[in-house]
């Protein structure tokens, strides 16, 4: 289909307008402006030559850019080239059209010329003015013929007066052109179809003449007599009763040629013309100006003529004599009966005229019974019938059952016919049906069949796949419109027959047309289809129309086009209707499979997997596992095809990731790469030549939501295209095209952002960036973090899709390596928590699990590269830029968080730097609603946290943010990362142990610290044990040894404790052992020295943090306040003695508690191990974060207790005494430089 904008020389494919900046000059929304200021920042702190760098990646986004729009240049102009000869055929066409009109009209008027004799006045055509003859006798001729043509239909004319004489001569010329119009009338509408009689009759030119009033008027009478075709205009009455006199005039023009007399033909000697005419004129027949008749023709084409049995008669005469008759075309002409048909077949044999005729067309002469049937068997079997017949179309008209057999068999055995059309014959009715379509297809020069609307059995649709796949068979046209007689009612495990047929037409090698419309066809008939003749070698035209393939048939049918060598497809109506079973998605195709192998589309989901096996280099062993029962599948194809087998049932576990990736914590860079390249061997590229021949199929369509959705899950992409089906479209239908295919160009940012461009206004723009904001802002090197992913989005379907691929690389890799399982179900999957519609989904794995196509799917992955040893953390400098970028940029919390995720691949940053940049979220001043912006700003932390946690260059410094959250926050994140991966395995001090022992990764940390308990000597606090039943066990004597080893750990309850060793216990070579093997963390030999040991405040007691108040008021310095606590010559320890001498002093500024063991207890506090003595080592503290200015004044700051502990300000949530302890510890902070 051409649009109308294709037709003029500005050429199909117009450039469309792309979005413009608004007018303060801004094209992009606050976060884009965010980024754009946030990557450079980010680039710089990896990468020392940042200026030439960035000048080269100038140059290459430029050089893409003129590259696409060359590619969009190319595509327009293969457009233009490849439709503009359609155009000029179909201008050629209609030339033709008018030449062959212009030339039937010289003809017929040749003809009667030729065999008409003189009449008593001159003939006029009916409604043409002429300069001999004066109006009335006009309007005369023709009013008499249509009130007997109104008498026929049982209409009554209208009475109109007669035009006057004095009548201008303009006048006369408007009335002549007005009766010169196609007219219809009700007799003719009833015996034609679709060709009316103007075409028939109106044989004059059409220019209206001058003429002359005074020329001398001759009267004109009329002649009618009866006839069964048309009404006769031989008897003046037409055996309809005596003619009106009162109705003289009518404006209704008749399109027949009058005469003043009953004709007589011309005497003519010999020929079969003068037969003909003899015939007519004994018959009272009108003859009929056919090409046949009229010139002489070789081919009797009178199709859709409305003939009746006295029309063909005559015509039968002219056989005897013809020299040569290659056509016969009776097509449409309903009234034929056996009466004149079989004569005129009778006269076909042993015609030595007739034996080299070419072409027999009988089809919908629905009148003819068996005596025409027994007479074309005769025809076709016979050695002097027609031997040199090429196409016979017998369709609609019924053969009966007897004569079946016989039809078929000379068919079979006619030695040259090519063609045969034998739709509506009643072929399926028969029950051998089998055995007639066999001898059908014994016909070795058979070509094109069309057997449609004959509704097969289920083994007849079998057989027919057999015998178009036969070898002695060369069929290249098939049609089998609406043949299935299938049952609706049909489950999914039962055969459709329609299927059986379609797996074996993929055999059929020289096959170049189907037509399999209207058979019922399913989703299962769409994957069928593309199994077999996705790589059909001469297959170029499909008509699947008015079949119920459902939405989702759409995908099958779109990658069969794509992929194979067809150049049409009709598939109007196919997508509207439909029940949609499972899913075969060829893109992603990882999942556990239950076939059963007797059903066809179970064996092309088997096929389709080995070919897919073949294309990403795999063997059967490593892609189908835990295959029940073991089958041997074959690795290479015989002759194309794989052979599956036809019965049983199998189940296996396909897996295309499971051998093959990169290895995610060696090579992070190539993550991004080899993710597009898995997608690009998945996914099916759109030559320009077949997006080209898309357009037609774009526009038949009316729902244009399924070829869009198919396009978005199935193929790559270019800019080209999409801006190609954006113009196509309505304006309307631009940003829907641009958000559901605007992943499929991820190979290139450049490409998405130019995509982006082509929405229509920025409300748009906005709209589609905020739908796909996951999707731009998706780094496969640093996936980390929460997702909430709406399935019917392509956008989140592709982001769930490569979340699915990251994960088993990962998975793969661990396996590979043989490192401990830390996923939450033991099957060394990152992802966690998923919620499939708020509910748990039951599935092993998420790579496992066949992705729906809706439905709102959440979950928190929790993996990814990490970084090597010895990676510098960004550089101070860069680091304060960006980090003065973020805090002033006015953005929204969320859009500070877009922003940073999209950064994040580019930089590495410290525990310090990530504290910083968790401080940088707060809440606008200007926040209407403080409780709900706080809340966002809450969750915005913990996502920040987790998407930067696997950046960190120093995770053993990791508690220095984590003590920026509250108790209700660390358990939120120790929810999302898995308590195994949020570990603190070098500062497990205070950590609180809340842990289920029914999943995998809560028991894994369980047996972790038991066992770091048992090397470093430390205790659990309070460790509480509640069985599955119930009850509860306190362990007195202590957490059971047992739990080191994860096999004799409990299989369900829940444990609960507290984590507390000595200072002096600690052991960094265990937790650092510890990080490498359970984390997954490569970190460097560590030693005390090298670790900022912090706590948090939000853990600690009020009265220490009251007794920190006072010290940081009265010392300047941590370490005076040591050795004032100590006394001069001191041992370099505080003991508890020593403490509670010091508290007797600052009795006057601090309440203390007043007792003994309330002294203790803060002593205990401010050690933090419960016992023993500050040491004066411990009071070594360095500034773990030296915040820049920028920070002054805000919160994410830390300060230095007594001992090697720094606490945190930002997390306490006291009831009294914050604003008081924030002033004093910036001003120690930041006055005196301690920690």
């Amino acid at each position: 289909m051409l649009r109308d904008g294709w037709k003029d020389g500005a050429g199909p494919m117009q450039p469309i307008q792309i979005l413009q900046p608004d007018s303060d000059g801004y094209l992009a929304t606050a976060l884009e402006r965010l980024l754009d200021r946030l990557l450079p920042i980010a680039l710089e702190c990896g990468d020392v030559h940042s200026r030439p760098r960035s000048r080269q990646r100038f140059k290459a986004v430029v050089r893409k850019v003129i590259q696409a729009r060359q590619r969009v240049a190319c595509l327009r102009g293969v457009v233009n080239t490849l439709l503009a000869p359609r155009i000029r055929d179909m201008d050629a066409q209609l030339e033709e059209i008018a030449t062959s009109k212009k030339l039937r009209q010289e003809n017929v008027k040749r003809f009667l010329e030729n065999y008409r004799q003189p009449q008593l006045s001159r003939e006029v055509p009916v409604g043409q003015v002429t300069e001999d003859m004066t109006t009335k006798p006009l309007l005369e001729t023709q009013c008499r013929f249509w009130q007997v043509a109104d008498k026929a239909a049982g209409k009554v004319p209208e009475c109109r007066g007669e035009p006057r004489q004095s009548d201008s001569k303009q006048s006369w010329i408007a009335r002549g052109a007005r009766e010169r119009r196609p007219q219809r009338w009700g007799l003719a509408e009833r015996l034609r179809r679709p060709e009316p009689a103007v075409s028939q009759w109106d044989v004059m030119s059409s220019g209206l003449k001058h003429f002359s009033a005074a020329q001398k008027v001759q009267k004109v009478e009329l002649g009618l007599t009866k006839s069964t075709s048309l009404p006769s205009l031989h008897s003046k009455h037409g055996g309809f009763g005596k003619v009106d006199e009162t109705c003289e005039t009518c404006d209704e023009a008749p399109m027949a040629t009058t005469f003043t007399d009953s004709w007589k033909a011309k005497q003519k000697s010999g020929g079969s013309m003068s037969r003909y005419m003899t015939a007519c004129e004994r018959g009272n027949i009108l003859p009929k100006p056919l090409d046949f008749i009229a010139s002489g023709s070789a081919s009797l084409n009178a199709a859709n003529w409305g003939l009746a049995d006295s029309d063909l008669i005559p015509v039968v005469t002219m056989f005897r004599s013809a020299s040569f008759v290659q056509e016969v075309d009776l097509s449409a002409n309903t009234l034929l009966t056996d009466k004149s048909l079989v004569p005129l077949l009778q006269k076909m044999m042993r015609n030595a005229a007739c034996q080299g005729m070419a072409r027999l067309k009988l089809r919908q002469c629905w009148r003819l019974g068996a005596p025409a049937v027994e007479a074309v068997i005769g025809l076709l079997s016979s050695c002097w019938g027609l031997t040199g017949l090429k196409l016979l179309d017998f369709s609609g008209v019924l053969i009966p059952v007897r004569l079946q057999l016989d039809f078929c068999e000379a068919i079979g055995e006619h030695p040259n016919l090519t063609s045969v059309k034998l739709a509506d014959t009643g072929l399926g009715s028969n029950p051998a049906a089998r055995s007639c379509l066999e001898a059908l297809f014994r016909c070795n020069t058979l070509t094109a069949l069309d057997l449609s609307w004959n509704a097969f059995k289920d083994e007849v649709f079998v057989a027919i796949g057999s015998f178009v796949a036969a070898s002695h068979v060369h069929l290249q046209s098939l049609a089998m419109s609406n043949c299935s007689s299938a049952n609706l009612s049909l489950s999914s495990e039962q055969v459709q027959p329609a299927n059986l047929m379609l797996e074996r037409l993929g055999q059929a090698q020289r096959l170049s047309y189907l037509d399999v419309s209207m058979n019922r066809l399913d989703l299962s008939g769409a994957l069928v289809l593309e199994d077999a003749l996705g790589r059909h070698p001469t297959l170029t035209e499909l008509d699947v129309s008015r079949n119920s393939f459902s939405k989702l048939g759409a995908h099958s049918l779109l990658r069969l086009f794509a992929s194979s060598r067809l150049e049409r497809l009709h598939c109007a109506e196919s997508f509207d209707m439909g029940t949609s079973g499972r899913f075969f998605q060829l893109c992603n195709p990882e999942g556990e499979y239950s076939l059963n192998l007797s059903l066809p589309h179970h064996r092309s989901i088997l096929r389709m997997l080995l070919k897919l096996c073949k294309r990403l280099r795999l063997t059967v062993k490593q892609a189908f596992i835990d295959m029940q029962p073991l089958l041997t599948l074959p690795d290479q194809e015989e002759d194309g095809v794989f052979r599956v087998p036809s019965s049983g049932r199998v189940s296996f576990t396909f897996s295309s990731t499971r051998a093959a990736g990169p290895d995610v914590y060696e090579e992070p860079a190539r993550l991004d790469a080899a993710l597009q390249d898995r997608l690009e061997l998945c996914r099916v590229q759109l030559r320009v030549d077949k997006a080209v021949l898309m357009i037609p199929i774009f526009e038949s369509l009316q729902d244009k939501l399924p070829l869009i959705d198919a396009l978005a899950k199935n193929f790559i992409l270019s800019y080209a295209h999409v801006e190609m089906l954006c113009s196509l479209g309505k304006s309307m239908l631009a940003p829907t095209v641009i958000l559901r295919l605007l992943h499929t160009t991820a190979a290139s940012k450049l490409c998405r952002y130019m995509c982006l461009l082509l929405a229509g206004s920025k409300a748009q723009y906005i709209q589609i960036q905020k739908r796909a904001r996951l999707s731009l802002t998706f780094t496969p090197s640093n996936p980390s973090m929460h997702y909430l992913l709406i399935l019917s989005e392509a956008c989140d379907f592709h982001l769930a899709e490569s979340i699915r691929i990251l994960d088993r690389w990962e998975s793969n890799c661990a396996t590979r390596c043989g490192l401990v399982d830390n996923s939450q179900s033991g099957n060394q999957s990152q992802v966690r928590n998923e919620l499939y519609e708020g509910r748990k989904p039951c599935f092993r794995s998420l790579g496992d699990w066949e992705l729906p196509l809706q439905g709102r799917l959440e979950f928190d992955f929790a993996g990814g590269p990490r970084p090597r040893p010895g990676t510098e953390p960004a550089p101070a400098g860069s680091f304060n830029k960006l980090f003065e970028v973020v805090l002033h940029s006015g953005c929204k919390p969320k859009q500070q968080l877009q922003a940073l995720r999209a950064v994040s691949p580019y930089i590495y940053v410290s525990s310090s730097q990530l504290r910083a940049l968790l401080g940088s979220v707060c809440v606008p001043q200007d926040t209407k609603d403080k409780k709900d912006a706080a809340e966002t700003a809450k969750e915005v932390r913990l996502q920040l946290f987790h998407i930067f946690y696997y950046r960190l260059t120093d995770i053993w410094n990791v508690k220095v943010c984590k003590a920026r959250f509250s108790s209700e926050e660390y358990t939120s994140l120790t929810t999302r990362l898995g308590p195994v991966k949020f570990l603190p395995f070098v500062q497990p001090e205070q950590a609180l142990l809340e842990l289920d022992f029914a999943i995998h990764d809560h028991k894994l940390a369980v047996s972790i610290f038991v066992m770091l308990c048992q090397k470093e000597g430390a205790l659990f606090q309070e460790p509480r044990f509640i069985r599955e039943d119930g009850t509860e066990d306190k362990l007195v004597t202590g957490v059971p040894r047992a739990w080191a080893r994860y096999s004799d750990c409990p299989k369900a309850g829940f444990f609960r404790a507290k984590y507390a060793v000595a200072p002096e216990k600690r052991s960094v070579k265990t937790r650092t052992e510890f990080l490498a093997t359970y984390g997954r963390w490569r970190a460097p030999a560590l030693a005390k020295e090298d670790i900022c040991w912090w706590s948090q405040l939000s853990d600690v007691s009020l009265d220490v943090i009251r007794f920190l108040e006072v010290i940081c008021e009265k010392y300047p310095d941590l370490k005076e306040a040591f050795r004032d606590i100590d006394g001069e010559g001191g041992n370099g320890g505080i003991s508890i003695l020593e403490f509670e001498e010091y508290c007797e002093r600052l009795s006057c500024h601090f309440p203390f508690p007043g007792c003994h063991d309330g002294r203790k207890y803060l002593h205990g506090g401010v050690g933090t191990a419960g016992y023993g003595e500050v040491r004066t080592g411990q009071t070594d503290a360095r500034s773990p974060c030296v915040p820049p200015p920028s920070l002054q004044g805000g919160s994410g700051a830390g300060v230095g207790c007594l001992g090697h502990e720094s606490y945190n300000a930002g997390a306490v949530e006291t009831p009294v005494g914050r604003g008081r302890l924030f002033r004093r510890i910036r001003r120690v902070v930041f006055h005196h430089g301690s920690a």
